[in-house]
């Protein structure tokens, strides 16, 4: 026999010993913890929404779902970890409109490949942001943080910590005029600190952490930059109501390394899905902002392509170069 037969006899033989394990696998998933990972640090949207679902997984697997913060570098650390770690189910990533969409545009070289590095499983849903800034600024509207700006071009800061944080500034400078300077934070809370510490005039902060400042009357809503206004703030307009045109939205998701198994894949998009129709869900999505967005693994994937699409095209508008 020539060493090339046996080789290909011996292959056939390990396959034919794996394929039963690795169904047997697929069927018992998951037997052990899952890992989430989030590229952004605690406190912001994609971290919150990412607890909120590790508990509902947690509950439907009876296996403990345990959510880890990978920030730094708009979320590309992270990201990648994900994309280098092993395609079995048991890591999985809080995907963003910044990671998977907007970074695409914002640099010139990533680590990974959106697309094609990953398994898109489907997204929670779409949410938007809302200019906040402090009570003590004495702002009490967007036109008036334009005028500040106008009036004070080398006090004009905003601050950002993501794409969507970053982008809803550039847009604002955009469409009012108003010339006001991007500063990067590594996180939400760094760039709330700033904010109340009057080194930055306004963040541009996704609903869900902003729906835990406006209580306390430290921070003051402006705006919130979708096409219409946010239910729990019926009083705050849209940014587009004093510059037309202005709107931004974003998402979030799940993903996996690609090569993931696809009866995993399946069982993870039916638990999203199965979320996504859950009154008690959904009622806490709601509660942080978020409108769900349930949809079939294929049309996540188009999702997904359209919104790279739409962040190039937000990207290019705002004049923003890629790093």
């Amino acid at each position: 026999m020539s060493v090339h037969r046996w080789l290909a006899g011996s292959m056939l033989a390990i396959a034919a010993i794996a394929a039963p394990w690795a169904a047997h696998a697929n069927d018992t998933y998951p037997d052990r913890p899952v890992r989430l990972v989030v590229p952004f640090a605690p406190g912001g949207s994609s971290d919150i929404v990412g607890r909120v679902f590790g508990e509902y997984l947690q509950k439907k697997t009876g296996q403990p779902v345990v959510v880890e913060n990978r920030a730094g570098a708009n979320g590309i650390i992270g990201t990648r970890y994900v994309k280098e770690a092993a395609p079995d189910g048991y890591t999985l990533e809080l995907s963003t409109n910044t990671t998977h969409a907007a970074n695409v545009s914002l640099y010139k070289q990533l680590p990974y490949d959106a697309m094609a590095d990953f398994e898109h499983i489907a997204p929670f849903g779409l949410s938007a942001s809302v200019a906040m800034v402090s009570k003590e600024s004495g702002i009490a509207s967007v036109r008036q943080l334009a005028e500040y700006a106008k009036a004070h071009p080398d006090k004009a800061f905003f601050g950002y910590y993501n794409s969507a944080s970053q982008m809803s500034g550039e847009l604002f400078r955009l469409k009012s005029g108003a010339p006001l300077k991007g500063v990067s934070y590594k996180s939400i809370g760094n760039a709330t600190s700033d904010l109340l510490g009057g080194h930055i005039q306004v963040i541009f902060m996704e609903y869900l952490p902003a729906v835990g400042q406006i209580p306390g009357g430290k921070l003051v809503p402006l705006g919130v930059t979708a096409s219409k206004r946010y239910g729990a703030w019926p009083d705050v307009p849209t940014i587009a109501e004093t510059y037309p045109g202005y709107e931004l939205d974003f998402h979030l998701g799940l993903v996996a390394p690609k090569g993931t198994p696809a009866p995993i894949l399946a069982k993870l998009h039916a638990w999203m899905d199965e979320a996504a129709h859950d009154p008690a869900f959904v009622a806490k999505l709601n509660e942080l902002g978020m409108e769900p967005l349930p949809m079939s693994r294929q049309e996540y994937v188009r999702f997904s392509r359209e919104k790279i699409d739409y962040w190039a095209r937000q990207v290019k508008a705002a004049g923003v170069p890629p790093q």
